[in-house]
Order: C-alpha cells, then sequence, then structure tokens
C-alpha cells in the first residue's frame, strides 16, 4: 500500500488513563453506596469509561496495524485476528468459569440455556441483556465484530488523502452512534425504556461506530500528527468532561423503570442515556490532542506506576467479579460464631481492590512466566515443587507462542522458526570424517593410522575473528606429525614418505564431494592431538 512498516510510538500517557477507568469502572460496580459523597454523581457515569476504552481501542487498533496488509492472505488475516482475541477470551472464559462455579456452590441454577448461550458468546446477540456469569463479558462480545471489520476499515481510511477527510468520517462514524437513539427519542417524544437502551448499548452491533470513530481519530493522527502546543487542549477537554460527570445532577428514575433494580439509581435514566455518545467528541479531542505528549495530564499518566498497572486492565475488569462472588461468602458470620463475617464497608472494598490488583498481576505474569523469577528466589533450592516452577519460567509465555505459532503460520511455515534454526545447526556441526575408498588421500591416511595405531576423532572447530578457513593440507600434515611419537624413528620415517608420495596429490582429503561453507561462526578442522 505504500506504507513503510515502521514500528509504532509507545504512548504511555494511555496505559496510564486506562488504569484509571479502570479503576472508576470497578468503583461503579463494587463501590459501597454509604457514605455519599461527592463523587456519587460520577459513579453513575460509568459508561463514560467504556466510551473511552471502545474509542482507545479503535485508535489503538488502527495505530498498531494502519502498515499492516492484513487482508494480504487467510493467513494474515487469521494471525491479526487471533493476536487480538486470545488475551480476551482467556480471561473471558476464566472469569465466566468462575463465576459459574461460585453460583453453582451457591445453590444457583446454572445449567442452563442462557449459560450456555453465554459461553459461546452468543447470549448478547440474542438479547443484550447484560445478565451472563460474568456480566462484564458483554463488553468483548461487543469488540469482537469490530475487530473483524476492522481490515476493510483499514482500506477505507487509507484511501483518505487528509486530515479533513478523516474529520469527515469522524462526525459520520459519532452520528451513527447517537443516531439511533436521538431517533426513537423524537420519534416517540419520550426517554428510551430499558428494551430500547439495551439494543443502542449493549447489542454487540451498537458499538461498531464507536469503535469507528477511534480508528478516524487515528487516521487524522497518521495525516496530521499534532504539535506538542496543542496538547493542552486534550488536557481542556479532559477536564470539562470530568467535571460534567461530577457536577450534572443525576435524574430520579420512573416508577415504570424496568432496569436492574441492584444497580445505581439513576443509571440508564433520561439523559444519563446519552451522556457516553456525548462525551465521545471530548474523548476524541483528548486521544488526539495528546498524542505527542508535553502537557500537565499526560505526564500525570505517563508515571511509572499507572503505566505499569495499565498492562492488567484487561484482566481487572474481566475478573473483578468472581473476585467479589467470592467475597460473599464472607459477609455472613458463621463457623457457629467463629467467623463473625466481614460487612461490604469501604476498609473491606480497599482491600478488595488491592486484592484484585495484585491477582490480576499473578494472573498475567505466570501466563508470561515473568513472575516465576522471584519464586525461585524466595524459595529454597532443595524445594522439590521448583522444578515445576523451573520449567514454567523456561517455558516460552502462553500469549507470545499463540502470537509466534498464528504469525508462523500466515507466513506459511511448515516448521517453526526454532526448529528451522536447530536442523540448520546439526547440519553446520556435522564433523568432516576422512572416508577411506572415495579419495587416495583419504585410503593412504587410513591405512598409515591402522598401521602406527594412531585414533582419529571428530573434527573439532575453532573460531577465530569471524572467518571460516579449512586448513591447508601440508599445515594438517605438520600438526598430524606433531602428534605422533618423535621417538620412533620407523614411525618418523613412515610419516616422511607418505607425505612425499601425497605431494602431487589433489588437496582436498576428505572426499569428492565439496564440503558447504557453513554460515555463521568459522570453524577450522583440524586433526585431534
Amino acid at each position: 500500500m505504500g506504507h513503510s512498516e515502521a514500528p509504532a510510538q509507545r504512548l504511555s500517557h494511555l496505559d496510564g488513563a486506562r488504569t484509571l477507568f479502570a479503576v472508576w469502572i470497578v468503583c461503579h460496580h463494587m463501590a459501597p453506596r454509604e457514605p455519599t459523597s461527592c463523587l456519587d454523581a460520577m459513579m453513575v457515569r460509568v459508561d463514560v469509561g467504556v466510551e473511552f476504552f471502545i474509542l482507545l481501542s479503535g485508535f489503538l487498533t488502527h495505530h498498531l496495524h494502519k502498515d499492516k496488509d492484513i487482508l494480504a492472505s487467510c493467513g494474515s488475516f487469521f494471525a491479526y485476528f487471533t493476536r487480538r482475541i486470545f488475551r480476551c477470551l482467556l480471561a473471558t472464559y476464566v472469569g465466566m468459569t468462575l463465576c459459574a462455579l461460585t453460583q453453582l456452590l451457591g445453590g444457583f441454577e446454572v445449567c442452563t440455556p442462557k449459560t450456555l448461550s453465554c459461553f459461546f458468546l452468543m447470549k448478547t446477540w440474542i438479547d443484550p441483556t447484560p445478565n451472563c456469569p460474568n456480566m462484564p463479558s458483554w463488553f468483548v462480545v461487543s469488540l469482537l465484530p469490530c475487530w473483524f471489520l476492522y481490515p476493510w476499515l483499514r482500506l477505507l481510511l487509507l484511501k483518505t488523502t487528509s486530515a479533513r477527510q478523516c474529520l469527515c468520517f469522524c462526525a459520520l462514524a459519532w452520528l451513527l452512534a447517537i443516531g439511533p437513539q436521538f431517533s426513537m427519542l423524537l420519534w416517540q417524544q419520550n426517554w428510551l425504556s430499558w428494551n430500547q437502551l439495551i439494543y443502542t448499548w449493549f447489542w454487540p452491533p451498537a458499538l461498531v461506530p464507536d469503535f469507528v470513530l477511534g480508528c478516524c481519530v487515528a487516521g487524522m493522527v497518521h495525516h496530521n500528527p499534532p504539535t506538542a502546543q496543542v496538547s493542552w487542549l486534550g488536557d481542556f477537554a479532559m477536564i470539562v468532561l470530568l467535571c460534567a460527570c461530577m457536577l450534572v445532577p443525576v435524574p430520579e428514575p420512573p416508577a415504570d423503570w424496568a432496569g436492574p433494580e441492584q444497580w445505581r439509581p439513576g443509571h440508564y435514566v433520561a439523559w444519563e442515556q446519552l451522556f457516553a455518545r456525548l462525551s465521545a467528541p471530548f474523548l476524541g479531542v483528548f486521544l488526539y490532542c495528546t498524542y505527542n505528549g508535553g502537557s500537565l495530564m499526560t505526564r500525570l499518566l505517563s508515571h511509572r506506576t499507572l503505566v505499569s498497572l495499565g498492562r492488567y486492565t484487561l484482566e481487572v475488569y474481566l475478573l473483578q467479579m468472581p473476585l467479589h462472588d467470592f467475597f460473599l461468602w464472607t459477609r455472613a458470620p458463621g463457623a457457629e460464631g467463629l467467623w463473625r463475617g466481614l460487612p461490604w464497608t469501604s476498609e473491606v472494598f480497599w482491600f478488595y481492590l488491592l486484592l484484585l490488583l495484585a491477582a490480576c498481576v499473578f494472573f498475567v505474569e505466570i501466563l508470561a512466566s515473568d513472575g516465576i523469577s522471584m519464586l525461585l528466589i524466595l524459595g529454597p533450592c532443595s524445594c522439590p515443587h521448583l522444578s515445576i516452577l523451573r520449567h514454567l519460567r523456561s517455558a516460552e509465555p502462553l500469549n507470545q507462542r499463540v502470537k509466534s505459532l498464528s504469525a508462523a503460520w500466515a507466513r506459511g511455515r511448515g516448521k517453526p522458526a526454532e526448529a528451522l534454526r536447530s536442523h540448520r545447526d546439526q547440519d553446520l556441526a556435522r564433523p568432516y570424517t576422512t572416508d577411506p575408498g572415495t579419495d587416495p588421500i583419504a585410503e593412504l591416511v587410513s591405512k598409515e593410522m591402522k598401521t602406527t595405531g594412531t585414533q582419529t576423532t571428530e573434527s573439532s572447530f575453532a573460531r577465530s575473528q569471524g572467518k571460516e578457513e579449512e586448513e591447508e593440507p601440508n599445515r594438517a600434515w605438520k600438526r598430524f606429525s606433531k602428534s605422533t611419537d618423535a621417538k620412533n624413528p620407523e614411525q618418523t620415517q613412515r610419516i616422511e614418505a607418505l607425505s612425499a608420495q601425497t605431494a602431487k596429490a589433489p588437496s582436498r582429503i576428505a572426499g569428492d564431494t565439496p564440503v558447504p561453507e557453513p554460515k555463521g561462526p568459522q570453524r577450522t578442522s583440524s586433526f585431534a592431538r
């Protein structure tokens, strides 16, 4: 397509923003509602965080893949799609399995068609109500069609010639996202009902325009990268949005509201139904203007702690529900009065949040085999269980293994790259041995060795200054003569006679077959002493 595959710029401040938005979402779901605080209105408007993540997914997908020809072959498309969904589906199924297990132990009916359709990721398409065993999994299901359609969207964005055209696509995508809600509001002259809302927000096709909006913002960056001088506009847009989330009053739910009773009051009621889509332009300005950093907010978001925790936000989002279900078992007193119970207070919530972060770090780092080294250092060397840990540490990371295999399959290789290199090294390390019967000189050498009782070994290789040369026959004969017993005159005479006979013979003593010149470190064949 005429684009060079240069490495994409690392946007560390977006990792920090992911951390804060993920904590916002967890606080909305799990934070105690008593006592009240000035952040209660912000806790209701958690869909602003969801909108940020869907825009960020589109932005980073185009930022990382705009120069890659994904549709070059079926293999390249398969490799791209596998790398996008593997980690998400792994955390999704782990969280869903744990939630189903806790519900089963709690006496709830789990073996139902609804649960089966959730595990096959089909329930959200048929009934968008977010009531699967792991409720946050609806967001991953909504991202799947976005990632599937992106290769064709990429072709459309690459045909744009200016940032102005991408800006027009941004406006069109935003109108497609908010258009169905506005149309129904104007048609019925009333706010949306719960059944209407779930098809404009939780239904997977409903979030495709939001994803496209994020891709178009990345296209604007590609055509006209912003300078550091305009980064303050991104800070201003984010500050205005956060102030609106805290200061705009939350509406009271109507008497006939059919939404879930356990959710926060006012969530998805009246103008809250449009709050997420109305925040999309502010989030888009933030993503575009802070691309090159330079502002106060980007420096704060680029803090090492926030950036490091940004690696685990996916697992934090998908594993928050299983851990919360575990805490439900600890609330009531039991064990004949030995356990006094653990009510859900602010202190318990912060402990839950720290435990959730630790569990997600453990989950990710065990799969990446990086956290095993700390266990090896702390554990005693004589512990028999450490052999398993060492095996896990030496293994290739699971997520990276899937990426490597999918990339190798896309390139059409019959063997993995490591197997090919190992096979090549074995061929190069094969010793050069004399083969009597193929060359007269080799036959003479073999006969002389049998007469004198001298044994040959496999040819050794010596590395010298990165060059590889085969020793000349005269130097080889000198090394061979030094290896014999100089005190035996008869043996010395036979060696001298043999040297005179071979002086007029061909120089190669290893046979008629030419020895291939190996690639890599240079080696020199010699007779062992």
